[in-house]
C-alpha cells in the first residue's frame, strides 16, 4: 500500500533521469547473476548495448519495482526523452533530445495520433498511452526510425511488448495497490489479475484485466448552475448570490481506466509460432488537470476556474495477428493488425470567447462549452524477411500497409446568447466544425 501525504503529491511532474535498467538480477547460491534484457527493436534479438541505433528498455522487473504504471513514468528512467505530463485529460507531449515539434497546446480538440513520436502494442502501430501491465519490456527508440517503421516516427518510437502466452506451466497473478494524494477526499487504487494456462504443448492461453480508479485532486468551485442563465461572476460578497449562481465539484479531474488483454498462441511446429491478441482499454477523465491560481478569481493552488466541467472519455481496441516463420536462411513475420479508436469529451469556451470582443462579453450571463467526437478506424499489414545467416552482411526486406479512416466533429454551444440577441435557437449551437 502507498500512501503519499506530500504537499506536492498532487502535482505530477516529470524529472528526467540518466537511468536506464538493461537487466534484471538474480541471486541464486548466494551468486548474483546478471539476466540480459533481450530486445527486439531492430528486427532482430539482441542487446540494448549491441544494438547499432540509440535504444533504451525498461523491463517488467524494473517497472513493477519502480511503480511505473505509464508512459509518463517509464520516460522518468529514459534519458534524452522526457513527456510533459498534463494529466490524462489531455494528449501527453512527448518531447525527444529537447526538440518537440508539436505545439504544447495543440491538445486543446481531440485528437488521436502521437506526433512525431510512433507508439507500437507489439509489432502493431497503435497509440495510445498504455497501461504497463502485464508488460515484458517497453522499448523506445530514440531519433528518426522511418527505415524500420515507416511514417510518423521522425522523433522515434515507443514499443510497448506484451508478455505472450507461455507454454510451460499455468500462472496467476493479483495485484492491487491503494495511495492519496493531499489535496484529495478519498482513496485512489488499482486492481488487476493475470493468468496464464497452457492447454497443450503447443496451444497457450493468457489474459489480463486491470481497474483504476484515482480521485483527482483540481477542484473546480465556479461551476455555473444553468450556463446562459446563472451569472457566471456573482457578487461574491454575498454568499446567497455564490450559491444561487454557482456550484462546486470536488476532485473533478478523476480518472477510471479499464483495460485488458486476451491472447491465444499456436505454434505448432518448431519453425512457425503464431499470436492472436485482442486489448482494449477504456479511460473516462472527469474534468482538466489545471491550476488557475493566478487568475482574477481567488483561486487556491489545486482550482480550476472553469465555469463548465471538462470531462472526457477514450476508448482504444485493437485486433492483432502476429506469425513469425523460421526459414533457416531468414526469419518471416506477418504482423496484421484492425484497431478502432473512439472520444468524446467538452471543454470550457467561455473566457475565450469573452476575450475575444465579439459582443460575448455583453451579454451578462454568458457561458459557453464545445462538445466534441472523433473516431478512427486503421488496418495495417506488414510483411517482413529478416536474414540469419552467418556473414559480413544481414539484410532486411519488408513491405508496409496502412489505411486510415477518421472522422472528427466540434460543436460550440452559447446557451441563452441568441435570445439576448433577439433571435431564436433551441439548441444554442453557435459553431460547428
Amino acid at each position: 500500500m502507498r500512501l503519499n501525504l506530500s504537499p506536492r503529491a498532487a502535482l505530477l511532474t516529470s524529472i528526467s533521469v540518466l537511468a536506464v535498467t538493461v537487466a534484471t538480477p538474480t541471486i541464486a547460491s548466494a551468486q548474483v547473476e546478471v539476466e540480459e534484457l533481450i530486445i527486439t527493436a531492430t528486427r532482430r534479438n539482441s542487446t540494448v548495448q549491441d544494438a547499432p541505433i540509440n535504444i533504451a528498455a525498461v523491463g517488467a522487473v524494473e517497472m513493477q519495482k519502480q511503480g511505473l504504471t505509464d508512459l509518463s513514468d517509464v520516460a522518468k528512467w529514459v534519458p534524452g526523452i522526457h513527456i510533459v505530463d498534463q494529466g490524462s485529460r489531455s494528449d501527453n507531449r512527448i518531447i525527444v533530445r529537447g526538440l518537440n515539434a508539436d505545439p504544447l497546446g495543440s491538445d486543446e480538440g481531440v485528437t488521436a495520433g502521437g506526433g512525431t513520436v510512433a507508439t507500437y502494442v507489439g509489432e502493431i502501430p497503435l497509440y495510445v498511452d498504455l497501461r504497463t501491465n502485464d508488460l515484458e519490456r517497453v522499448e523506445i527508440l530514440l531519433g528518426p526510425q522511418g527505415t524500420l517503421y515507416g511514417a510518423g516516427t521522425l522523433g522515434g518510437a515507443i514499443r510497448y511488448i506484451p508478455n505472450r502466452p507461455d507454454f510451460t506451466a499455468p500462472m496467476m497473478e493479483v495485484r492491487a495497490d491503494a495511495y492519496q494524494y493531499s489535496e484529495a477526499a478519498s482513496l485512489s487504487g488499482d486492481f488487476g489479475v493475470t493468468f496464464n494456462a497452457p492447454l497443450s504443448d503447443t496451444f497457450a492461453l493468457r489474459a489480463s484485466f486491470d481497474r483504476l480508479q484515482d480521485s483527482g485532486f483540481v477542484d473546480y468551485n465556479f461551476l455555473v448552475q444553468r450556463p446562459g442563465i446563472s451569472d457566471p461572476d456573482p457578487d461574491f460578497s454575498d454568499p446567497s448570490a455564490v450559491a444561487q449562481n454557482l456550484k462546486h465539484e470536488k476532485d473533478a479531474n478523476y480518472e477510471d481506466v479499464t483495460s485488458g488483454r486476451l491472447a491465444a498462441r499456436w505454434a505448432p511446429t518448431d519453425w512457425l509460432d503464431g499470436t492472436l491478441t485482442y486489448h482494449f482499454q477504456d479511460k473516462d477523465v472527469g474534468a482538466r488537470q489545471v491550476s488557475h491560481r493566478r487568475s482574477t478569481l481567488a483561486t487556491g493552488d489545486y482550482e480550476a476556474a472553469g465555469r463548465v466541467l471538462e470531462p472526457n472519455e477514450r476508448w482504444n481496441e485493437l485486433l492483432a495477428l502476429e506469425v513469425t516463420a523460421d526459414l533457416g536462411f531468414a526469419q518471416l513475420t506477418s504482423s496484421t493488425g484492425k484497431s478502432r479508436y473512439t472520444e468524446r469529451g467538452q471543454r470550457d469556451q467561455t473566457d475565450l470567447l469573452i476575450s475575444l470582443e465579439y459582443s460575448y462579453e455583453a451579454f451578462p450571463t454568458f457561458t459557453a462549452y464545445t462538445q466534441e467526437e472523433a473516431g478512427q478506424q486503421v488496418l495495417s499489414q506488414e510483411v517482413r524477411l529478416v536474414s540469419d545467416h552467418e556473414g559480413p552482411f544481414s539484410w532486411i526486406l519488408g513491405g508496409f500497409y496502412y489505411e486510415l479512416d477518421s472522422n472528427s466533429s466540434s460543436k460550440e454551444f452559447t446557451p441563452g446568447y441568441a435570445e439576448w440577441l433577439g433571435g431564436n435557437r433551441p439548441d444554442a449551437l453557435e459553431y460547428y466544425n
